[in-house]
């Protein structure tokens, strides 16, 4: 059976350290949902793609991106910040999936995407390539139904004062037709449809 799917992929380009309050371990946690609570299908992340090869700031770092499955988002590799200025060249893509139902149509919702900036402190004795992080701060992007049949467009992630980095990000949306879809747990744009991301998607800072 065919069926109408939302994909959203976000780049991840760069990461870079204008002045982090606290010197420590890093990730990005991104997650998306309906803002609508009537739509009920959940965002999935269905693929991975590691366009260019990561610079984590020359660490001997062994993790790797994964997907919670409890929640249904994504981390990127974990990094280690040490100077103001430090740049980190993640270049990594997650595309999620949100299935609409077959007679639905496009969407009448928004979908909200969120950006967690995740942080664990280093300590003499303990290197933890998987640190157990927890969140500091987010950013959340409101992306308006018009702008869900088609967006291409650079998204800067800022987070508070004490949390003081610039992500640089890409969000490409696009309104697919498909036959049954799959998680895929491993790891095409479209021009701009609704006019300059500044019209089209609210920011929205949380203070954590």
């Amino acid at each position: 059976m065919f069926e109408t799917v939302q994909e959203i992929a976000v780049c991840i380009h760069r990461f870079h350290n204008l002045d982090l309050f606290q010197q420590g371990w890093y990730q990005i946690k991104i997650s998306m949902r309906w803002e609508d609570s009537g739509y009920t299908s959940l965002a999935t992340p269905a693929r991975v793609v590691q366009y260019e090869a990561p610079d984590l700031g020359g660490e001997n770092i062994y993790g790797i991106w994964k997907i919670d499955d409890t929640d249904n988002s994504f981390f990127t590799q974990p990094f280690r910040i040490k100077y103001a200025r430090q740049d980190i060249l993640l270049s990594i893509m997650i595309s999620f999936t949100l299935p609409l139902s077959e007679n639905e149509g496009p969407s009448t919702s928004a979908v909200i995407l969120k950006f967690e900036l995740m942080q664990a402190p280093i300590t003499e004795s303990t290197v933890m390539a998987y640190p157990k992080a927890s969140s500091v701060s987010a950013h959340e992007f409101r992306i308006p139904p018009k702008a869900l049949l088609g967006l291409h467009s650079y998204c800067p992630v800022h987070f508070d004062a004490f949390h003081y980095v610039l992500v640089d990000v890409s969000v490409h949306i696009s309104l697919m037709t498909t036959g049954s879809f799959m998680k895929v747990p491993s790891g095409s744009y479209d021009q701009d449809a609704a006019g300059k991301i500044s019209e089209g998607i609210s920011q929205v800072k949380w203070l954590i």
